[in-house]
């Protein structure tokens, strides 16, 4: 049997709340195959963003266990999860973070560079028009990211996830910043492209229409995630 590209199992975590503790997630499991699409949506303050850190790796849950490609995140250093993240997780955010004193081509292949190495050769550049133009963005290669519009740098943004290959693609809120006709483009080509490659996608939005696209949504309410 193929090894899910996601598990996440009994996955508890608290905050200090003054003088107690504020319960974010209390036992929350998901599984996830390759090239499967999952949302996850919620009230706001439901603890999705913290799943989502949570399962990219960027914060340590306090009990419970994630699976990446079948490795157990708990068991990796500091150094290790770095290392991993890079490989293994692409992150599309609600806000582009593109580096402004880069080309499009540049930070796209930043992705590649940080995720396979390479830095910024001619394999990582080839890889990065190769994604630029999945993305219909390879005639916007050599302009600097505040000339293109909302939509193209967030296109641009799925490009620089996607160019390390990466196992696992997270997005928290991608069309938010978006009005509606551009926001559906813009999920028409993420899941396009994340469909092309296998990857699994894991989707946080409050919006219908994008979580409508996905094979699955999951509620999250009280800690806990729940089929909707």
């Amino acid at each position: 049997m193929t090894q899910p590209a996601l598990v996440v199992e009994n996955l508890a975590k608290s905050y200090q709340d003054g003088d107690g503790r504020l319960n974010i997630l209390k036992g929350a499991n998901l599984s996830l195959r390759a090239g499967e699409s999952v949302a996850v949506v919620g009230k706001s303050g439901s603890g999705k963003s913290t799943f989502l850190n949570l399962v990219g790796l960027l914060d340590r849950p306090d009990s419970g266990e994630i699976w990446v490609g079948g490795v157990p995140a708990s068991q990796l250093s500091e150094r290790w999860r770095t290392a991993f993240r890079g490989v293994e997780i692409g992150f599309v955010f609600q806000n582009y973070h593109l580096l402004a004193d880069f080309t499009v081509l540049e930070n796209v292949m930043l992705g590649a560079a940080v995720g396979r190495g390479g830095g910024f050769g001619r394999a990582n550049q080839a890889a990065a028009m190769e994604w630029l133009e999945r993305v219909g963005l390879a005639d916007r290669a050599r302009r600097n990211p505040a000339r293109l519009s909302g939509g193209e740098q967030q296109r641009a943004a799925i490009a620089r996830a996607l160019a390390a290959r990466p196992r696992l693609l997270l997005c928290d809120e991608p069309t938010g910043n978006l009005d509606a006709a551009t926001g559906e483009e813009v999920s028409g080509w993420l899941w396009r492209v994340a469909r092309e490659s296998g990857m699994a996608l894991l989707v946080v939005t409050h919006e219908p229409a994008l979580a409508a696209r996905a094979d699955r949504t999951v509620i999250l309410s009280d800690g806990v995630l729940a089929a909707a």
